[in-house]
C-alpha cells in the first residue's frame, strides 16, 4: 500500500493520454533552438515525450506557470524567478555568453560595467539582458538580423548576442570591420523549467542530460 501514493504521483506528472510535455520556446533565438535540441535528447534518453511551442518571452512564461504549457526551455533563474509555480531541471541545457560586438575596439575585460557610455543593440524580452541593460542608453529589437542592421547604420555601439550567434558569426565573415570582442560579458546557464505538475519528472530529465555530457 505504501507505493500507491508513489505511483500516484509518478502517473500525475505524466502528460494526459501520453500528450508530449508541451513546452515554449522563444523563436528566433539560435541558443534556445542549441538547447531544445539538447532537451530533446536527454528526452529520448528518458522515454518522455516532447514538443515545442514558439511563444514569445513574456506569455510563454506566464503560460507555462498557469500550467496551459507544461514548461519553458532554455531560461535563467533570473527568467524565472517570479513564476513560482516552475521548477528547473538542475542541469543545464546550454551555457549562454552575452559578448559585445562591435565596430570600435573596446575593452570589455569590466563585464557589463565596461558597457557604460556606449549605445547597445539588445534583443527585446531577454530578462537577463533586460536586467543587465536597464540603465544603459539601448535599442531593443526583436531578432539578431535588426540588432546586426543597426549596427552597421551607425544607430548604437554594441550589439549584444551569444559568443557563438550564427547570424553574427557570418556578418564577422562578411565584414572584416565588426569585431567579436573578448572576453565575453558573462556566462550563464540556461535551464529546463516543468510546471510543477510534472516534478516527477525532474530527477529523470536531469539524469538524462548528465548522461549525454557524460557520452
Amino acid at each position: 500500500m505504501r507505493l500507491l501514493p508513489a505511483l500516484l504521483c509518478a502517473l500525475l506528472a505524466l502528460p494526459a493520454q501520453g500528450r508530449d510535455l508541451q513546452l515554449y520556446l522563444i523563436p528566433n533565438t539560435p541558443a534556445h533552438v542549441e538547447a531544445w535540441q539538447v532537451i530533446q535528447a536527454a528526452a529520448r534518453r528518458a522515454g518522455i515525450g516532447v514538443a515545442m511551442q514558439p511563444m514569445p518571452p513574456q506569455r510563454g512564461m506566464v503560460m507555462a506557470n498557469k500550467g496551459e504549457l507544461d514548461g519553458a526551455i532554455g531560461r535563467t533563474m533570473l527568467a524565472a524567478r517570479d513564476f513560482p509555480d516552475l521548477v528547473p531541471v538542475p542541469e543545464p541545457v546550454f551555457l549562454y555568453a552575452p559578448s559585445a560586438y562591435s565596430y570600435k575596439q573596446l575593452d570589455v575585460s569590466g563585464g557589463w560595467a565596461a558597457l557604460r557610455g556606449h549605445t547597445l543593440c539588445v534583443r527585446r524580452g531577454y530578462t537577463l539582458m533586460e536586467e543587465r541593460t536597464r540603465k544603459l542608453p539601448r535599442q531593443r529589437m526583436d531578432d539578431d538580423a535588426s540588432l546586426l542592421r543597426m549596427l552597421r547604420h551607425g544607430g548604437c555601439d554594441v550589439a549584444v548576442m551569444d559568443r557563438q550567434n550564427p547570424a553574427a558569426r557570418a556578418a564577422m565573415a562578411a565584414d572584416r570591420d565588426l569585431h567579436l570582442l573578448q572576453p565575453a560579458l558573462e556566462e550563464v546557464p540556461l535551464y529546463l523549467f516543468l510546471h510543477k505538475r510534472h516534478a516527477a519528472l525532474v530527477p529523470r530529465l536531469a539524469e538524462a542530460l548528465r548522461g549525454l555530457k557524460r557520452d
